[in-house]
């Protein structure tokens, strides 16, 4: 019994090394692709990303077929990738979807958000409200609705959120460079979102962010088949 033992943490280390290395891969790879430095339709040449990166294959494939499940890469039979470019039909997809779950998230946040998690939210605007880069913009316009959405204590909505947000992130910054006001009206939308989470009120805060999705898909000149109101405030609670 001793030896497998033995055997199990001499390997570990290594495992946890490969881990950790894909890991990285798949986060630069990520962030270039949603900050636009490595736009749609680029291929991925697997043995440049290993080189550059100092690590092996096997971790650049690995980090490759992640982001082809999120949505970010398309691989081919040879196991090529290329970064996915979003149509305007997926986009709008996206963003259907977004207004069905956001406004739960955000209802089920009015009720559990703590007082930590309001406060963290209330600074990132204060931020916002004076950021002139649009992609610094972008970053935290995301790192406030992962507060809120983490806010509601649901594991799987926080991952589909951000997963979707994660796909439409680029096209954010490029609504808030194409029409300059629309960052002003944006942080005034997340004022109201925040305020209808202190006071407490679900009905409200899901009408909130229902208003702000509907003001981004404005901004990218695209609207929804059908934009329904969110739930009543007892069905989501």
């Amino acid at each position: 019994m001793g030896k497998p033992i033995a055997a199990r943490t001499t390997i570990q280390p290594a495992a946890q090394h490969a881990m950790s290395a894909s890991h990285k891969v798949k986060q630069v790879l990520r962030r270039g692709i949603v900050t636009g430095t490595i736009p749609g339709g680029t291929r991925l040449v697997q043995t440049s990303i290993a080189s550059e990166m100092a690590v092996g294959a096997r971790q650049v494939r690995d980090a490759l077929r992640e982001l082809a499940a999120e949505g970010f890469v398309k691989l081919d039979s040879h196991g090529g990738a290329v970064v996915h470019e979003l149509g305007r039909g997926e986009l709008q997809d996206i963003y259907e979807i977004r207004m069905m779950l956001e406004p739960v998230a955000t209802a089920r946040a009015a009720t559990l958000a703590t007082t930590e998690i309001m406060l963290q939210a209330a600074g990132l605007l204060a931020v916002m409200e004076t950021e002139t880069d649009a992609a610094l913009w972008a970053e935290r316009n995301s790192a406030f609705h992962d507060l809120i959405a983490e806010a509601g204590s649901s594991t799987r909505l926080v991952a589909m959120l951000r997963n979707l947000r994660e796909l439409s992130a680029l096209y954010v910054t490029h609504s808030i460079i194409a029409m300059p006001g629309r960052a002003k009206r944006a942080n005034a939308e997340h004022a109201q979102i925040l305020r209808a989470i202190i006071g407490r009120d679900p009905e409200a805060a899901a009408e909130a962010a229902l208003r702000h999705l509907d003001g981004t898909l404005r901004a990218l000149d695209i609207r929804p088949v059908d934009t329904r109101r969110p739930a009543s405030a007892a069905a989501l609670k």
